[in-house]
């Protein structure tokens, strides 16, 4: 009988806010640097914001990676990777997957962050100020899983100069979102972590990849 060798998979989640951003966005170095170590990319759409809730989008998610076990990894070696959203989400994935005894045996972290407070400081990422008027258009109510033209890239940053992600989440209106964050306890049994972010980022703060590669045992930042 033929015998096929056993697959190693790295499944990425892209960035975005949870509001925009498409699983395609993989850059091909990144890609590269992945298939020549022999390991096989699956690149996951999750449901975006504010169409879909944080609560939904974080269970849906756990969701997809479950089929996606099921239908392909089939309980074979896999790593996560996320950026920005996506590194978030991945830490959130992690943590429901060791409820289900399907640990990753790495994480491969870009500029992701462990909690949601930070969305509670001003941030400037725009000089231009978005007006209504040109989110008008874009439908927030249908459920969306991909953005493939990046058409939602103008209410990502509405949403930042109006203040606007809480309500877009479906955060608690009393600011306690402790609910949406990773405790060190959690962080101190992940499994290693590759992370990496610029300490310029001006979108998510430098303190939370250096505290992953702080916290998560046998990590590099």
């Amino acid at each position: 009988p033929t015998t096929t060798e056993p697959t190693n998979y790295v499944v990425y989640l892209h960035g975005g806010g949870m509001i925009y951003g498409t699983k395609s966005d993989l850059p091909e170095e990144l890609k590269e640097l992945f298939t020549s170590n022999g390991y096989t990319v699956l690149a996951l759409d999750y449901l975006l914001a504010p169409n879909t809730k944080i609560d939904l989008i974080l269970r849906t998610l756990t969701e997809t990676f479950q089929l996606l076990n099921e239908e392909i990894i089939q309980n074979q070696s896999f790593g996560l990777c996320g950026r920005s959203a996506g590194g978030y989400l991945m830490l959130q994935l992690t943590k429901q997957l060791q409820t289900l005894n399907l640990t990753p045996q790495f994480l491969v972290n870009f500029y992701g962050y462990t909690d949601l407070e930070f969305i509670k400081e001003p941030r400037k990422l725009l000089k231009q100020a978005i007006s209504a008027k040109e989110i008008a258009a874009i439908d927030q109510t249908k459920p969306v899983w991909d953005d493939p033209f990046l058409s939602r890239y103008l209410l990502y940053h509405y949403s930042i100069q109006q203040t606007l992600l809480p309500h877009f989440y479906g955060l608690p209106e009393n600011g306690d979102w402790s609910a949406y964050a990773l405790s060190d306890e959690t962080l101190k049994t992940f499994p290693p972590c590759f992370s990496t972010a610029s300490s310029s980022d001006e979108e998510v703060p430098f303190r939370y990849s250096k505290k992953i590669g702080r916290t998560i045992p046998k990590s590099t930042f």
